[in-house]
């Protein structure tokens, strides 16, 4: 039987964000597959000259150009040199950024406060990050100190004082000191929401939960006789291909 499973996307949201020391907004704009920036008189600030870019938070946006990453003021002086293979938001000052192949974090000037040394890292929420080692992850403070270990096959952001994290192909919730915040596993789990609940799955059943793990509700699951229809005729498909190929 199949079903679907409500998914969790980190999305970069680009939304106008005010920030300090600067008295106009500058929205991005679009032109023959470029970004530039204008601002609150529609007045071009930044030539379309970028391929891609956010909106401004905390006085400077990402953007990239040629595959490289780096952040520019409202001014459109590239403040950061565009130097890096990936890059993160600010978050309370911190950017998570790749360079020679490690990621680290800089500060809004572009140094390095926390140096490059994990294979993977993300933007920082409230207060922790999650980082990778050794196809591991784990959470560092904003000093860069591992205060949860590398350990966990999958992790995700913190949420409502909880994470999800996944070990042997199962997840459970810790908190923020690394304790589990309840003995219970699934074999889906979701992030919680401001209400303080989550989406669960045990076996194809789903689940909302509050965070003592209690189950409030049962979530009837809805079956897509199309889609199963069209993922059997590409299984098919495929192994049609495969055949030929022997």
């Amino acid at each position: 039987m199949h079903f679907k499973i409500a998914s969790v996307l980190t999305i970069i949201s680009f939304v106008s964000i005010p920030f300090s020391g600067f008295s106009q907004q500058l929205t991005r704009f679009y032109e023959h597959a470029k970004v530039g920036y204008k601002d609150n008189q529609n007045q071009i600030i930044v030539n379309p000259t970028y391929d891609a870019g956010s909106d401004f938070v905390d006085g400077v946006a990402l953007v990239i150009l040629d595959r490289k990453r780096g952040f520019i003021n409202a001014e459109g002086k590239e403040v950061i040199p565009l130097q890096f293979d990936d890059a993160g938001m600010f978050v309370n000052g911190l950017a998570s950024v790749k360079y020679a192949n490690k990621y680290g974090y800089i500060n809004l000037a572009g140094k390095w406060e926390i140096q490059p040394m994990f294979e993977n890292s993300f933007s920082f929420s409230e207060g922790l990050a999650r980082v990778q080692m050794h196809g591991k992850w784990g959470f560092i403070n904003n000093h860069g100190e591992i205060v949860i270990p590398c350990q966990f096959d999958n992790a995700f952001d913190f949420s409502q004082g909880l994470t999800v994290v996944q070990e042997k192909g199962k997840f459970h919730y810790i908190n923020q000191k690394g304790l589990s915040n309840f003995d219970k596993q699934f074999d889906m789990a979701t992030s919680f929401t401001k209400e303080k609940t989550a989406l669960v799955a045990i076996g194809e059943k789903q689940f909302l939960i509050n965070q003592s793990g209690k189950i409030i509700k049962k979530i009837e699951v809805v079956v897509d006789e199309e889609e199963m229809e069209r993922e059997e005729a590409q299984k098919e498909r495929e192994r049609e291909q495969r055949k030929n190929k022997q």
